[in-house]
């Protein structure tokens, strides 16, 4: 099987380099402080969501949407604390991997991050949450794992968590 072009970056320093210069929608951000704030905000609404749509006990796909709107929330604050803003979840990848792989993010936290945001070809039911959060929003199902969905928000808190220490340290 071919590797994701992320894989290929967490192994190759002068390919990130190389597909940094050239890639699509990064931009350079000056509202830093107010557009980490808002998205950290956002990832804490969703993650309260998530809470109580698992607390209703029927409405898993959107728990599922939800814990990965607040992970991704996270990886763009982390994104703006650099001074890049992006829309494209294979520019926030790249910028993770470039500005916090092997510092402040484990390969392991790349790879849920890869998970939740970009696999868009895998066809693992309950295994990749992008699949489960695009399955959530676009299928006609209503029925979802509940052991995933908890699961996810479990990661999702410890993401966000994780992504407010490293912002907070950055600006002592």
């Amino acid at each position: 099987m071919a590797k994701e072009i992320w894989e290929i970056w967490l192994e190759k320093e002068d390919r990130v380099e190389k597909d940094f210069q050239r890639y699509l929608k990064i931009k350079m951000e000056t509202e830093v402080d107010a557009l980490i704030k808002g998205h950290l905000e956002k990832a804490d609404h969703n993650l309260k969501f998530v809470a109580n749509t698992l607390d209703l006990k029927s409405f898993n796909d959107w728990a599922i949407v939800s814990a990965y709107y607040a992970i991704y929330h996270a990886s763009l604050a982390l994104c703006v604390s650099k001074g890049y803003s992006t829309k494209d979840h294979l520019a926030t990848l790249l910028i993770l991997i470039k500005e916090f792989y092997r510092r402040e993010l484990s390969k392991e936290e790349i790879e849920m991050v890869s998970r939740t945001t970009l696999e868009k070809e895998e066809v693992l039911y309950y295994v990749e949450a992008k699949n489960q959060r695009s399955k959530a929003s676009y299928s006609t199902d209503i029925l979802f794992n509940e052991k995933e969905a908890e699961k996810l928000q479990k990661r999702a808190i410890g993401f966000v968590n994780k992504v407010k220490q490293i912002v907070e340290i950055g600006y002592k």
